[in-house]
């Protein structure tokens, strides 16, 4: 029987007006907030001496330089806390730049703000250990989450194809249904609920900061319950899962989009939390390896035939004042067009030499849950080949955790279409899915 220590904090990270916001492929300076956005920090201690914790950022993303920055500030300080923290992004659309994504827009001061913020927020979370128990349950959701990725009639894959079109013949891949909850508990009071829950954080659109479905599903159970109690929505590989019901043609962009899943993933949770069970084995154990993680390599014949696209489309420009939405990418509208061909163009004649090295991390509760971040948006299949192989009841998987490069699929889905998969310099090579699956294995194993 262990001893079980826990102690959180979260502060406010919502940036001030005017910083642009991240998500799309032009930059959107927020006018304002529907919601607050937060830096959350859970630490865990076993025996008096083995240290865990999860820090959740509501952002798009945050890169493996901004976890270096606050792994050395950590080190510097003797932190016991140094090298046992998994840094995780909600990945929502309606946050500010960490770094630089399509465009010039990322504010230094923000990113330096939230670096101490976070520091701030770990060593309180740390101060407040004081003895609690852990929970844990599993359940499901049907209705809201779907892939995203459509095999058309003309054989090829479209991602976001548009509501109702006839040509979509079935989805490419599967859906992660499954909802994993932990719950912390001090003195028979529930303290933290952290949530595992596979679906793009993309609902809202527009220029208001927002922590979106996550926000809302938190301030739904919290209402439902009748206190405040934080939860951490720790995102699930969603590189090609979103909300939208192809098959129905009601709206599905908005805020109000974002209050309805939000509700309906708190009703499925609360409904649940009835098959939460005691943990006795709390033995905690944080390991991690980096790996490279290359860069897409164009084949002569994706080369040739970008450099076509482009001499075709190079006079095209988009309307002054609109940022292109996915129905534009599935529609092929020429702007469009002429934009992909010249991010592929530049995988052959301006490729990014130095190697990309990336982390891995697995933190395990006993021998019952363990939680594996990987650092990108990661297909859905990934996740279930990790799990199948997991040697844990429950795995959690944290997608964005410990760095972003981006989406990572399969080899299989490379090739055939679809926008995740699309070449580009920053893109992951086609093997960087297996290598994935290969690193948690190890890590799961030890």
């Amino acid at each position: 029987m262990n001893t079980f220590e826990f102690g959180y904090k979260q502060n406010d990270i919502t940036p001030k007006y005017g910083i642009p916001l991240c998500g799309y492929f032009n930059e959107r300076p927020n006018k304002g907030a529907y919601d607050r956005l937060n830096v959350k920090a859970a630490v865990f201690r076993t025996d008096g001496k083995d240290y865990a914790a999860i820090v959740s950022f509501d952002l798009c993303f945050i890169t493996a330089a901004i976890v270096k920055d606050l792994e050395a500030v950590l080190k510097a300080k003797n932190s016991p806390l140094a090298g046992k923290v998994m840094y995780c992004a909600t990945h929502t659309h309606t946050g500010p730049y960490t770094t630089n994504c399509f465009t010039d827009a990322s504010d230094s001061s923000y990113l330096d703000d939230l670096k101490e913020t976070t520091i701030r927020t770990l060593e309180s979370a740390l101060a407040g250990l004081a003895p609690a128990e852990l929970y844990s349950a599993q359940t499901e959701c049907t209705t809201l989450a779907f892939n995203r990725r459509y095999v058309m009639k003309n054989g090829k894959v479209l991602t976001n194809p548009g509501k109702l079109n006839p040509d979509i013949v079935r989805p490419e891949g599967g859906v992660d249904h499954a909802i994993m909850m932990l719950e912390v508990r001090q003195n028979g009071l529930p303290a933290l609920l952290i949530t595992n829950i596979s679906n793009h954080t993309d609902t809202i659109g527009g220029d208001f900061v927002s922590a979106d479905w996550p926000g809302r599903m938190e301030a739904e159970i919290q209402h439902e319950l009748g206190f405040d109690l934080p939860v951490m929505t720790i995102i699930a590989p969603q590189g090609n899962i979103n909300h939208f019901d192809v098959t129905s043609p009601v709206n599905q962009t908005g805020y109000e989009e974002a209050k309805r899943i939000g509700k309906g993933y708190a009703a499925a949770i609360i409904a649940s939390r009835y098959r939460l069970t005691k943990m006795d084995n709390t033995a905690l154990k944080v390991v991690s390896k980096e790996f490279e993680a290359p860069y897409l390599q164009l084949t002569d014949e994706e080369y040739v035939a970008a450099k076509a696209t482009f001499e075709k489309f190079k006079d095209e420009v988009m309307e002054a004042g609109r940022d292109f939405t996915s129905e534009d990418i599935a529609k092929g509208t020429p702007f469009v067009m002429k934009f992909f061909a010249e991010r592929a163009i530049g995988c052959r004649e301006n490729p990014i030499k130095e190697k990309r090295i990336e982390q891995e991390m697995v933190m395990s509760f006993g021998d019952q849950v363990a939680i594996v971040a990987l650092p990108c948006e990661a297909f859905v299949e990934i996740g279930f080949a990790i799990r199948e192989a997991s040697k844990y009841p429950m795995t959690f998987l944290a997608t964005l955790g410990m760095g972003e490069i981006g989406y990572v699929g399969l080899p299989e889905n490379y090739g055939i279409g679809g926008y995740e998969t699309s070449p580009s310099r920053g893109l992951a090579d086609r093997t960087v899915g297996v290598t994935l699956i290969e690193v948690a294995k190890e890590l799961l194993a030890k």
